[in-house]
């Protein structure tokens, strides 16, 4: 995982290897740590191999944390694991992500 800021105050997070119900916890504090003072924050998940509903849970809860605190939220780049859950769940219309680059 990595943390960057780009010119325009957005922050940008890079997420990799597994979003799961074995990362999850230790995940969950450095999602609320990008957010905390954020006007923007863009999450890269292109570079996650592992997803299971765990991570979907945390992305979601991440989605309504950012928007109680009426910050910009993007998820960038959905890796294969991450593209299949959402659309086995329904949920790819709740937590959409765009393409990475755009």
């Amino acid at each position: 995982m990595s943390a960057t800021s780009l010119a325009d105050d957005t922050r940008h997070l890079a997420l990799d290897g597994a979003l799961s119900i074995y990362t999850a916890a230790d995940t969950k504090p450095q999602l609320t740590a990008a957010l905390q003072g954020a006007i923007a924050l863009q999450i890269d998940l292109s570079q996650v191999e592992e997803f299971d509903c765990a991570g979907l849970q945390l992305l979601l809860a991440t989605q309504a944390h950012a928007q109680r605190m009426d910050i910009s939220l993007r998820f960038i780049g959905a890796s294969a694991p991450i593209v299949e859950l959402l659309h086995l769940s329904g949920l790819a219309g709740q937590l959409p992500i765009e393409e990475a680059g755009a």
